[in-house]
């Protein structure tokens, strides 16, 4: 109770000493910016001319300078509003009042972008040679996303970001891409500098698989000014990595005022499904659900440093409840027969199966089991972050600045649930009984910790720009296994439950020496920017393992069968899994503590030509200490055809090196297939198993060539649009393998006790991707009221276009020449048919953004509707394979009058529509309420296969991909949690 009034007690008093401190520096000038209408316009920019000094104004149009007596002008500006300058008299002891109106701008052009271009010059995001997105901070704010990633999921067509359940780590970092590619083929920048990445790779079944993405959700969203997403290449300019684009989050500055805000809110879904029953019909479910409840509390002060200085500190706390959307197992029999089907029929006879379900059935009414045993959905999830952002003038030419951000994030994801018939992963108490009588739902609780920190200095040297900075981050994940055990440890009555299973570590440092300088005129060419510079990276990786007991075991223990009725005794025994059930430990000898470096260095050229024809030369050379080097160059254009239209393009070169995770990354997990479990080893390249035995070469950077076509303009007083066609190509595209199964390796009996398959990393795709993004915006005056609409759209393919194989898996003899299923063919297990689907079907193909905002006096209300296409989920095994008979190798999918297989599912479009309402209650205070998922809209339905409903004595869980009818829905369509109500209430002064 004490604890509880604490945690709630604390961010109050944040609050509290916040405000108190604010009023005691409230001296100086405060005013109000607003429109012609006298609505207030948030995000102005008020500067005291000839010095440093400013601020932004707050979502009541607010704004507040601490001042020395004095008279000053102030220069007030917004991106579409003619700027004003009003002079401003400030007495001693007093504050005075200066309030402004703006008028809209005839141009009003767009959101000024920074991103994409090294020269100072502003340009907004239809003037640039590039695509750019630029979020501001309403967007971000105006909806109940609580995390970066979700949020740029719902305002960004082309980036894609939804959450992973039973996943293992990818429970807690959400994979994230760009252009459906992967989230290691997209850059992220804060305040323009590099991001480290996260310690985590992908090697479950989700979207992103085998790759390493940056956790952009530990950044507080308080802290965030804007966010500009580059869709295109830019390696040559950003470095490695920026194959698909770049997203770099700005942090807030020149900041003086305070805004706080607390979120509360929860789902309330009614979600209904349909299962087919013993009778040859169909079951109608419907289930009422509240759970998922989201606390935030976020606040971000700005402070003054000296004169000219400034210093904004934000902070978050996120605590969210998990959700669960399962549906009930349907596996033949919980307690007595075999897991997840039935016995051999030398075990027990077919005819004998109608008695084993019967007798099963009664134990499970006896004890009042609950078929519905997994947690499908969100995870739990606490999270404390803090960033500052900051600046001090040194003299009139030179500039010291600094970002640090530091965050805890602590969360509980589940796996598969352990059903007392799996003998294999049940611990035994010391009279040989099951010590989970009813079986267990193990956990994983994942900690991760991020650090960084920038320092640079600024200056300039005549008219040259010099910036040299220096940028740290670190992120750990560190795995605990709680409610679970070690089946192949000695009986006891007291098992271990819970097991320290490693932690991940990566850090990066980057040492970044910049020059620019800037022509306003040389011959023809005006804006002429020259700039140059090096970079220096260290990258640091380490797996450190678990403890003893989370990976180890007897490979000699026996235990018993499950009977096979309920007077009988077990039938034999079989041999336990080693490890921690749900995530086995990180052995010692997959202990991994690597580094490597890079030096860089760029040029990059830009002019506009005849006040007309805007050019852009860029190339880099980087050195990797490991792999060797790379050259890659950009030319970008726009062409200006009128004062309101353009016409721009690139092409350039990029790369990807493989991350340190990638070449060194090597463990044991467990992955269900089918639903069933396979533990599962991942070598790494110059594992001999990979080398020698699987014939895989040593990794190679990914290269890439983009090209950009667009047109932009201005219709009217204010509608503008943007269209940009693309093509991608990436040759040595790194993927995570198909699972080679221990029989076809070779593998002894003695030869990695408990291992089913292995998997590692290779170069082994070719793959283009095309697509078109679409952009448009107005914004329009209605009487007092404004509205703003805006509509985007993504329509994007990816296409495998090569394999890259080696002789030894193009070996006829490990393909053609040993005949049977192609599935065992060497060459199709590197990258099978699930693996393909990922690129090229898994995610949306197409999705569109519409967001519509309504401003009245006080009154503002945000409709948004997110539309994700449609999407293919492949399985592994080739449903089109044929014997030279002409029956199907994999004769167990059901299929339709044409022969198609039902399990190789497509998934209809989906829409989701919010709606937020707010209402100004005072000057400082602002209240939200809103959902989203306005009307409780689910993606389509896994596919069951009838043949598997309860009680069937033909059943065969491979024959659908719902492991064992649990999983009802996929989390590639924006997720399926269903309807979620919240209410905010915003403090701004």
């Amino acid at each position: 109770m004490i604890t509880s009034l604490t945690n709630r007690t604390i961010p109050c008093s944040i609050l509290i000493w916040f405000v108190t401190l604010t009023a005691s520096l409230a001296q100086g000038v405060r005013g109000r910016v607003v429109d012609v209408n006298k609505s207030p316009i948030p995000g102005a920019t008020v500067v005291v001319m000839s010095s440093n000094v400013g601020a932004t104004t707050d979502a009541d149009g607010t704004y507040s300078l601490r001042l020395q007596p004095g008279t000053y002008s102030l220069r007030v500006s917004f991106v579409g509003y003619d700027s004003q300058t009003v002079p401003v008299t400030v007495q001693a002891g007093e504050t005075a009042v200066a309030d402004v109106s703006l008028a809209e701008t005839a141009s009003k052009l767009g959101e000024l972008v920074v991103i994409g271009s090294r020269a100072a010059t502003a340009r907004t995001n239809i003037q640039t040679t590039v695509p750019v997105d630029v979020i501001s901070t309403k967007e971000i704010k105006n909806f109940s996303q609580v995390d970066l990633g979700q949020v740029l999921n719902f305002v960004a067509p082309s980036f894609n970001s939804n959450r992973q359940t039973v996943t293992d780590g990818t429970d807690h970092i959400d994979p994230a891409s760009l252009r459906g590619l992967g989230p290691d083929q997209t850059l992220v920048l804060v305040n323009g500098k590099r991001r480290h990445t996260s310690s985590l790779v992908n090697i479950n079944g989700s979207v992103g698989r085998g790759a390493v993405g940056t956790d952009m959700n530990v950044i507080p969203v308080a802290a965030v000014e804007r966010i500009e997403v580059l869709r295109d290449g830019a390696a040559a300019q950003y470095g490695s990595d920026a194959i698909a684009g770049v997203i770099n989050v700005v942090l807030k500055k020149n900041y003086q005022g305070l805004t706080a805000s607390l979120m509360t809110g929860g789902s309330f879904t009614n979600m209904t499904y349909q299962t087919p029953n013993i009778a040859g019909g169909t079951d109608n479910h419907s289930v009422s659900l509240h759970d998922g409840r989201v606390f935030q509390f976020d606040i971000s002060k700005g402070f003054r440093l000296g004169s000219r200085g400034f210093l904004t500190v934000s902070g978050q706390v996120v605590d969210r409840e998990r959700t669960n959307r399962s549906g009930e197992d349907n596996a033949p029999t919980i307690y007595l027969g075999a897991s997840g089907g039935f016995p051999a029929t030398t075990a027990l006879p077919a005819a004998q199966r109608p008695q084993l379900l019967a007798d099963d059935a009664t134990l499970v009414r006896q004890r009042g089991y609950d078929r519905r045993n997994m947690v499908v959905g969100n995870s739990s999830a606490r999270n404390y972050g803090v960033f500052a952002n900051g600046s001090v003038p040194l003299g009139q030419r030179s500039e010291l600045y600094f970002t640090g951000g530091v965050t805890s994030r602590s969360g509980t994801g589940y796996g598969n649930n352990r059903i007392p018939v799996s003998r294999t992963q049940q611990p035994l108490t010391a009279d040989g009984t099951l010590y989970y009588p009813d079986g267990f739902l193990p956990a994983i609780k994942a900690t991760i910790g991020d650090q960084s920190l920038l320092a640079g200095f600024k200056t300039k040297f005549g008219q040259w720009n010099m910036d040299l900075s220096n940028t740290f981050g670190r992120n750990q994940f560190r795995f605990d296994v709680e409610n679970s055990a070690n089946a192949s440890l000695p009986n006891s009555s007291t098992p271990q439950t819970a097991f320290y299973a490693g932690t991940l570590s990566f850090d990066q440092n980057t040492t970044n020496l910049d020059f620019s300088r800037l022509y306003e005129r040389a011959g023809s060419i005006r804006s002429l920017n020259l700039a140059f510079g090096g970079e220096f990276r260290r990258d640091h990786f380490v797996i450190e393992p678990g403890e003893v007991n989370s990976y180890s075991g007897d490979p000699n223990k026996r235990v018993p069968l499950a009977p096979l009725s309920l007077t009988g005794t077990s039938p034999g025994t079989t041999t336990p899994l080693p490890g921690a059930q749900v995530f086995p430990g990180y052995q010692p000898d997959f202990a991994v503590d690597k580094s490597r470096t890079n030096v860089s260095l760029y040029g990059d050229v830009e002019g506009e030509l005849f006040n007309r024809l805007l050019l852009d030369v860029a190339g880099r050379y980087e050195n990797y200490s490991d792999f060797g080097s790379a050259l890659t160059g950009k030319l970008a254009t726009r062409l200006r055809l009128s004062d309101a239209f353009n016409l721009r393009g690139a092409i350039s070169t990029g790369f990807r090196a493989p991350s340190l995770h990638q070449r060194y990354f090597q463990n044991i997990s467990t992955q269900f297939v089918s639903g069933n479990p396979s533990n599962t080893l991942t070598v790494n390249n110059d594992n001999p198993i990979a080398r020698n035995v699987i014939g895989v070469d040593a990794l190679r950077a990914e290269k890439s060539v983009n090209y950009t076509l667009g047109l932009t303009g201005r219709i009217g007083r204010s509608f503008t649009f943007t269209v940009d066609a693309y093509q991608i190509d990436i040759t040595d595209r790194i993927v995570y393998s198909g699972g080679f199964n221990r029989t076809l390796l070779g593998f002894g009996a003695n030869d990695y006790p408990g291992v089913n398959l292995v998997r590692f990393f290779a170069n082994a795709a070719n793959t283009r991707t095309r697509g078109i993004d679409i952009v448009g915006t107005e914004r329009v005056t209605l009487g007092a009221a404004r509205l703003s609409v805006s509509l985007a759209m993504n329509f994007n393919k990816n296409l495998v276009t090569g394999i890259n194989s080696t002789p030894l898996i193009d070996n006829p003899a490990n393909n053609e020449g040993k005949g049977g299923n192609p599935d065992n063919w060497f060459k199709n297990i590197l990258f099978d048919r699930q693996q393909r689907g990922y690129i090229e079907s898994f995610l949306p193909r197409d999705k569109q953004n519409l967001i519509v905002d309504f401003t009245l006096g006080k009154f503002n209300a945000n409709l948004r509707m997110a539309r994700f296409g449609k999407a293919q989920f492949l399985t592994n095994a080739d449903p089109y394979a044929k014997d030279a008979s002409g029956n199907y190798y994999n004769s167990q999918f059901a299929r339709d009058a044409n022969g198609t297989p039902y399990i190789d599912q497509t998934y209809s479009p989906v829409v989701y529509t919010d709606l937020t309402l707010g209402y100004g209650l005072t000057k400082q205070l602002t209240l939200q309420v809103g959902a989203n998922n306005l009307f409780d809209v689910y993606p389509d339905q896994i596919y069951l296969d009838p043949r598997n409903a309860l009680g069937s004595v033909d059943y065969n869980s491979g024959r659908d991909q719902s492991n064992r009818s649990r999983f009802l829905y996929g989390s590639n369509q924006g997720g399926f949690n269903g309807h979620f109500l919240f209410g905010r209430l915003s403090f701004s002064m």
